[in-house]
């Protein structure tokens, strides 16, 4: 019979179950025939389904092998003939449905033969990934099984067949087969980690098209543990592959996979494959607590080695708020981290040499928002919250700038390169500025979204809710207009951004509080300040004709930009018509309180000085205002040549300053400066009559005020006097403050106006400086004491003075009686007093201050001619008062745009001061201590982290040394201040000059210290380091405050260590030691560090104690980052597995190297005699942190690391030997407070419980690593006195010998007899008894409770 025939008679009869029994007769009627058909059958369409039928017509009796004979034909046959996935699918599935009915040495049978098929790959369709699972499901029924004539477990068995696989080679178009396969079977953990490692080890050599399969299925077989593993080898994989590039040089001992072994893959191929295998984890078969937990313990100073770690974390980041904080609080950490690798390696030599390469985080963060883009959005929100994130950084935080540098990096880089992000940025910064606009580091990512992306960011609309939202604090609106002032760079080519702006300025403007309008005249500002126009004239006039009657700023013009006809409006045109417009609105400025005045006038040449344009709408403005404080007629009564009555508004009970005349004078000044500047903008100006002429009369008006010779401006410096509570008396200081300020401007308008053919500039200048300060010395005198004086002056007598009295009592009635009332004023009936009286800080701008730092000490001043210069530069008094002017113009005016200024004033006064510093001494000592002070002042600012400006950007122009490096320039500067050190240090025999010498050195160490803090090192400077540690140890003068400074930069460089024994030992001289047994003092050379004596001891003591804090604070980050390594080395895979292993090691042997010398120092400071208080606190911190640092070092070993890297060598220096000098020190604290109170005495000593904590930790820990390591450390360690319920061993050794002594003698002396004896205390009563009792009672009830 046909076999065709046979199996469709078998469906025909198997799809019935009512011929069941015919079935299996006729399948027994035709088994043979079957057996022989069946594999070239199987293999047709319905092979799943005649298989299936075939089955259901066997027997399932145990005796009868018919069925098994199928099944190891069906397995042979789809072990050989290749067929589609589908088709032996559905075979294989109906053939596991008959396993578990199967008996125990058949599957035994199968399940070997799988293993084996697996081993020599001779199963062309894998079909062991179904049947090795179901077989050994089926026999976990059974307690034993027989194999190769044994007897074992189900585990044991399973255990073998997982070993068998494991250590036989797989091939790659096994791995995905395999990971499911073992995914369907239970194993257990270590059979679980043992597969898993076995798989992972094949990623590195897999293509990237065959890698998301896999990883597909290792997250199924990792459901639950061991997902780290798989991690890791994804991490190595793309970072060797993709992030190539990232990885910091090796060295030449490294042992990782050479770049060129690599087979080579387009980055597409691998950014396709990344992207999926980050899906798959994220959105797919992984659980996401799972990936969120090992996220939280992956070691940072491995993240950023694996930016596919860091997409994973930004990936997964986005599935909720718990989610958000760890992920991106780790990448956060591991940022802050590698931030304060680079600081430590700059301040310590040591950290310096340990710390190996590592990434560039700013590289890493370039690399994750470029391939933010293939990653189908799923790591681009993740990366905008992690921007925002790093911006969050406290400003507290060392840290802070460069995370705040980091975030905005990352939202630029995403809004340029996928604009559509842009609006979701602004919303979250929207956020961020109206709940707090003064973090400034919003304001600052503003201006650089602005400036970096301005076309994403224009067409957001959330940029116009962030500008309407921009409110004011109550009491500074700064930080508000820094949010305005970051919109700029879209001023000139956004319409709506320039008209939402206007709109709420103008809104501001009308506000009733004084800071929004303040803020709104900000804004104004900005736009006249950034709006480009012409220099030329060409359009002003046509513009101001034909936009006159119709104002620019309405509604209309704004929107449609056309003229009332229609006709569209150029951009150049429109511009100057708009800034016509600004400059018509600063107008009602004038009518406000004198704070928006005063900020008008300072702003105001700055936004206008290159608009030539505007300058005769401006002259105009100013000259009309101006005009209101200029007398009438030239007879005025009082000559003064301006009201300033008019300028302050008395109150009733106060009185306001309403005119900020100064600063209006020095506005005016800064318009009328010399024209030599502007030479190429005022050759085309010959037709604008108008700006000559406003020039001219606003330079005359300016000249009268300099020429008045009206002593104070006409104010009455008689009574009230300054120091009242009165009304009057606060207006009269008004109007003084003013007075001095315009003085101030006068001079500044003298000084601008200075040319080549000026014949009396210098004169005028120092006329009008004598004025000043004359009007200043008048109010240090009160007029109550002027009397006085004048009493004892002329030797009156007392009926002289009473007749005085009734002479002036008579006057006033009379002019009482003439008045008609008497003058009741509040003055008369106050007798308070208030302050004294405060002059305003100098009004004068940098660019000002430098220019009259050139005319004083530059060499060459083109526009001045020598005389002039020279009749200026003699006067010793104007020196010294211009230099304490530069000195406040410091404080408000330097801002990113004129810290260029400030270089140029510190190379002039390092040219002419500095370096011919003898030559100034000579002139004046005090002149050459302003310039060091200015000097001084000059560098704090350029270092300052504020302006985060680069060495190499003004350095070589302060010492106009323009091919040298940083280094060598702050050496050249260290050079000449320690010359000058040297030189002052010659002259200090001299009495009269002792003051001044103090001043001038103070003032040199200042300067020196704020260079050696400048995170530079190389040899030149340890040179000059060298010579002022020499200058240190000879100088007989105040110099110390130079030593904290030198131990920081010899601490770059690794050469503080003899300084500190030389300190230490200087000072077990001048201040003793606790232990007065220590033979070792009074040993030191007596012509050493000679300005340390009793006193200032203590003070280079602390200096000491702050520097060994510094060093414990770069221990305690490598103890860090040795602990985050060891934790590295759980699933890092063989390369970096030998590299991070190398790396600890080295790093514990440095520790157990910078741990013995920071305790012997530790241990030499802690011996010194302190002072109690402030001073006992700092020794009492160091040797707290070294035990800190000493308890979580041993906590971290391991017996076999402490053995590697000779611990012992450090327990023989911090055991017993530090163990008694703290104890030592306790006592000695503890007994210098006796005779304290208790709240003093806690104060001073609260510090010592922790010291005895800290000490006893160390001690537990040591001991715990010694019995791990059956090592003897014990012998170095002692149990400390210093406790609580203490036992003072001399004390009592002593109280014991008295005692027994006294026994001594009274067995020698007393003869006992029963006659003679007496009872020398009387035996206390029973109720006394009682008492005691119940008092002991009391007490131990008291301890319980």
């Amino acid at each position: 019979m046909d076999i065709n025939k046979i199996c469709t008679k078998i469906k025909e009869l198997g799809h019935i179950n009512s011929k069941r029994d015919e079935l299996r007769e006729y399948c027994k009627l035709k088994f043979d025939q079957l057996v022989r058909f069946l594999p070239r059958r199987l293999l047709n369409n319905d092979g799943s389904d005649l298989l299936g039928c075939i089955l259901s017509g066997l027997p399932d009796n145990p005796t009868s092998k018919s069925k098994v004979k199928i099944i190891d034909i069906v397995l042979e046959t789809m072990r050989k003939e290749s067929t589609s996935l589908t088709h032996c699918g559905d075979v294989i599935s109906r053939l596991c449905l008959e396993l578990p009915r199967q008996s125990m040495p058949d599957l035994v049978c199968w399940s070997n033969d799988s293993v084996q098929s697996i081993v020599d790959d001779k199963d062309v369709n894998m079909i062991w990934r179904d049947v090795l699972p179901e077989c050994l499901t089926a026999l976990s029924g059974h307690s034993t099984i027989k194999h190769c004539g044994s007897d074992m477990t189900m585990l044991e068995y399973k255990q073998q067949c997982v070993h068998t696989l494991c250590q036989c080679r797989w091939k790659e178009k096994q791995l995905v087969q395999l990971a499911a396969m073992f995914k369907d079977m239970q194993l257990s953990r270590n059979d679980h980690r043992q597969v898993v490692n076995k798989l992972c080890s094949y990623i590195a050599d897999i293509p990237p098209v065959e890698l998301p399969p896999l990883v597909h299925q290792l997250l199924k077989l990792c459901k639950v543990y061991h997902v780290e593993i798989m991690l890791a080898h994804l991490s190595h994989y793309f970072s060797i592959r993709l992030y190539s590039k990232l990885e910091p040089p090796q060295d030449s001992d490294a042992t990782t996979m050479d770049i060129d072994d690599i087979v080579q893959h387009s980055p597409a191929e691998l950014s396709s494959c990344l992207s999926t295998c980050i899906y798959h984890i994220s959105q797919g078969a992984a659980d996401p607590e799972l990936i969120r937990k090992h996220l939280k313990m992956w070691p940072k100073t491995q993240l950023l080695r694996a930016p596919f770690m860091v997409d994973l974390a930004l990936a997964v980041s986005d599935k909720g708020a718990d989610f958000r904080s760890v992920c991106l609080d780790v990448i956060k950490a591991a940022i802050e981290q590698r931030i304060i690798d680079v600081k430590r390696s700059k301040e310590s030599a040591w950290a310096r040499s340990v710390l190996p390469p590592d990434v560039d985080v700013t590289s890493v963060l370039k690399v994750l928002t470029t391939e933010s883009a293939n990653h189908r959005q799923l790591t681009v929100i993740g990366l905008i919250n992690l921007a925002f994130c790093l911006l969050g950084v406290s400003r507290l935080k060392p840290s802070a700038t460069a995370c705040w540098s980091h975030g905005k990096l990352i939202l630029v880089r995403l809004a340029k390169s996928q604009p559509e992000a842009a609006s979701h940025i602004l919303s979250l910064l929207a956020d961020r500025l109206a709940t707090d606009c003064s973090q400034r580091q919003y304001a600052e990512c503003l201006h650089v979204l602005c400036a970096l992306s301005p076309v994403s960011i224009e067409r957001c609309t959330q940029l116009s809710t962030i500008l309407e939202n921009c409110q004011p604090t109550p009491n500074d609106y700064k930080a508000a207009a820094a949010v305005l002032n970051a919109v700029h760079p879209l001023i000139n080519f956004s319409t709506r951004t320039r008209d939402t702006l206007v709109m709420v300025c103008r809104k501001g403007l009308y506000s009733r509080d004084s800071m929004h309008r303040c803020l709104a005249l900000s804004g104004f500002l900005t736009v006249l300040r950034h709006v480009k126009i012409s220099r030329t004239f060409s359009s002003s006039q046509s513009c101001s004709e034909q936009y006159s009657a119709h104002s620019y700023l309405t509604q209309l013009t704004v929107d449609l930009h056309c003229t009332q006809q229609g006709n569209q409006v150029m951009s150049r045109v429109r511009n100057e018509a708009m800034c016509m417009e600004v400059v018509s609105i600063l107008r009602r400025c004038l009518l406000q309180d004198a704070t928006v005045k005063q900020l008008l006038y300072t702003k105001l040449f700055s936004c206008a000085k290159e608009k030539p344009v505007l300058h005769e709408a401006i002259l105009e403005l100013l000259y009309e205002h101006l005009s209101k404080y200029l007398p009438d007629t030239e007879d005025d009564a009082t000559g003064a040549p301006l009201l300033l009555d008019k300028c302050v508004q008395i109150m009733p009970v106060t009185a306001i300053l309403i005119e900020p005349i100064s600063r209006l004078l020095y506005s005016v000044a800064e318009f009328l400066q010399s024209e030599e500047e502007d030479d190429d903008i005022l050759s085309s100006q010959t037709t604008e009559s108008g700006t000559v002429y406003l020039r001219n009369k606003l330079s005359n008006i300016m000249q009268q005020i300099s020429d008045s010779r009206c002593d104070y401006f006409g104010i009455n410096m008689d009574d009230p006097g300054l120091i009242d509570l009165s009304p009057e008396s606060k207006s009269k200081a008004l109007k003084i403050q003013q007075a001095l300020q315009c003085y101030e401007a006068l001079i500044a308008h003298q000084i601008m106006q200075w040319n080549i053919n000026s014949n009396n500039a210098a004169s005028a200048v120092y006329r009008l400086y004598k004025n000043w300060n004359q009007l200043l010395e008048q109010t240090k005198t009160p007029p109550k004491l002027g009397k006085k004086s004048s009493k004892s002056t002329l030797n009156e007598t007392r009926e002289t003075a009473k007749s005085q009295k009734t002479q002036k009592s008579q006057n006033t009635q009379k002019s009482q009686n003439d008045k008609g009332k008497g003058p009741t004023k509040l003055s008369n009936l106050i007798k308070d007093r208030a302050g004294p009286f405060r002059s305003l800080p100098c009004l004068w701008d940098l660019k000002l201050s430098l220019r009259l730092v050139e005319l004083l000490y530059n060499e060459n001043v083109s526009w001045c001619t020598t005389e002039q210069r020279n009749q200026l530069r003699s006067r010793r008094d104007f020196h010294q008062w211009a230099l304490r002017c530069i000195m406040n113009a410091f404080t408000e005016n330097v801002d990113n745009k004129t810290i260029r200024q400030v270089s140029s004033i510190a190379a002039v006064l390092y040219a002419r001061c500095i370096c011919r510093f003898q030559d100034m001494c000579d002139f004046d000592d005090q002149t050459a201590l302003g310039c060091i002070e200015v000097f001084k002042e000059c560098l704090t600012l350029l270092f300052s982290p504020s302006f985060s400006l680069k060495l190499e950007s003004f350095l070589p122009v302060v010492t106009d040394m323009s091919d040298a490096t940083p280094a060598a320039c702050v050496a050249a500067i260290l050079e000449q201040i320690c010359s000058a050190l040297t030189q002052v240090e010659a002259e200090s025999d001299v009495e009269e000059r002792d003051t001044v010498v103090k001043k001038l050195i103070s003032a040199l160490v200042n300067t020196a210290s704020v260079l050696l803090e400048a995170p530079v090192h190389s040899a030149e400077t340890m040179n000059v380091i060298v010579k002022l540690e020499d200058y240190v140890r000879t100088s007989k003068q105040d110099c110390l405050l130079l030593i904290h400074s030198l131990l920081t930069s010899a601490g770059r460089e690794q050469h503080e260590a003899q300084l500190i024994e030389d300190l230490l030992l200087k000072l077990g001289s001048a201040l003793g030691k606790i232990d007065e047994e220590d033979t070792t003092a009074g040993r030191d050379d007596p012509n050493t560090f000679p300005a340390i004596d009793a006193r200032s001891g203590h003070t280079v003591l602390n200096y000491i104690c702050a520097h060994l804090n510094n060093r414990h604070k770069c221990t305690e980050h490598l103890l860090y980052r040795a602990r985050d390594l060891t934790a590295a080395m759980n699933n890092a895979v063989l390369g970096n597995e030998q590299r991070i292993d190398r790396e600890l090691k080295e790093l514990y042997k440095s520790i157990v190297i910078e741990l013995c010398q920071v305790t012997i120092w530790t241990t030499r400071a802690a011996k010194l005699r302190c002072t109690v208080g402030a001073g006992s606190d700092r020794v009492l911190t160091a040797c707290v942190r070294l035990y800190a640092l000493l308890s979580a070092f041993t906590r971290q070993l391991d017996p076999a690391t402490a053995r590697l890297i000779f611990f012992e060598r450090l327990l023989k220096l911090c055991g017993k030997k530090l163990s008694a000098v703290t104890d030592n020190l306790i006592t000695y604290l503890e007994a210098s407070q006796q005779q304290q109170s208790a709240n003093k005495v806690l104060r001073e000593t609260k510090l010592i419980p922790r010291l005895v904590l800290e000490a006893e930790l160390f001690s537990k820990h040591v001991i715990l690593l010694a019995t791990k390591g059956k090592f003897n450390y014990q012998q170095y360690l002692s149990l400390g006195t210093a406790r609580d319920f203490r036992i003072k061993a001399p004390v009592l050794q002593e109280a014991l010998q008295a005692r027994q002594r006294e026994e001594r003698d009274n067995d020698e002396q007393v003869d006992i007899h029963d006659a003679e004896t007496t009872i020398l205390s009387p035996l206390p009563s029973d109720n006394e008894n009682e008492g005691s009792d119940e008092d002991t009672t009391q007490r131990k009830r008291r301890r319980v409770s």
